[in-house]
C-alpha cells in the first residue's frame, strides 16, 4: 500500500529524466539525494492519496487537505530540496548541469506525471492505513518525513536487487545510511 505510493513516486521521477535524456551509466543516487526528491514530491504525493481516496476517507482526512498548516511545512520545504533534488534528477537523467533542468517546465511536469502514477497504485482499501501513517508523521519535521520514505523505498530496491527484479531508481547502496 504505502510502499506501492513511494514505488510510484519514483517512477514517476525516474520517467520525468529518462524522458529528458538517457539515462546516466554507472550513475546512482546517494540516500542524502533520494531524500531529497522525496522531500519535493511528498506534498504532491498526498495531495494525489487525499484525491484517490476521495470516495472513502472523510473531508476531514489529513491527505484530504489541499490546504493547511501541514501542506504549507511540506511545500515550504520541498521549496528548499529543489535545487538539490533538480541535480539529483540530472544525475540520473544524464542531464546533470543542463540549462534543461531550469526550465520552470520541469518542477510541474515531475508532479503531473506523479500525480498520475500515485492516483492509479491506491487501492481503496489502503486509504485508512495511508491516512494513519501520514497522520502519524504529521507532527515531524518534513525532512524526517522524507528520510522515512526515503529509507523505505530504498529498502525496497535492496530487496528487489536481492531478488534479481529489476529497478528503475539508481541507488548507490554503498553509500545509503
Amino acid at each position: 500500500m504505502m510502499k506501492r505510493v513511494i514505488a510510484a513516486t519514483w517512477l514517476a521521477l525516474v520517467a520525468t529524466a529518462s524522458h529528458a535524456a538517457q539515462p546516466q551509466q554507472g550513475a546512482c543516487l546517494t540516500s542524502s539525494e533520494v531524500s531529497d526528491l522525496a522531500q519535493v514530491v511528498l506534498p504532491e504525493a498526498i495531495g494525489a492519496a487525499g484525491v484517490a481516496c476521495a470516495s472513502v476517507l472523510p473531508a476531514s482526512a489529513a491527505i484530504r487537505q489541499t490546504n493547511g498548516a501541514m501542506l504549507t511545512r511540506y511545500r515550504s520545504e520541498a521549496d528548499r530540496a529543489w535545487p538539490q533534488a533538480k541535480r539529483a534528477i540530472g544525475k540520473i537523467g544524464g542531464v546533470e548541469g543542463t540549462a534543461m533542468l531550469d526550465s520552470e517546465l520541469v518542477r510541474p511536469l515531475l508532479t503531473t506525471m506523479l500525480v498520475a502514477e500515485v492516483t492509479k497504485t491506491i487501492h481503496i482499501r489502503d486509504c485508512a492505513s495511508i491516512e494513519r501513517i501520514v497522520t502519524a508523521l504529521a507532527p515531524l519535521p518534513p525532512r524526517n518525513t522524507a528520510d522515512v520514505a526515503a529509507q523505505i523505498l530504498m529498502l525496497t530496491i535492496q530487496a528487489k536487487t536481492r531478488k534479481g527484479e529489476k529497478i528503475d531508481l539508481p541507488v548507490c547502496f554503498e553509500t545509503a545510511q
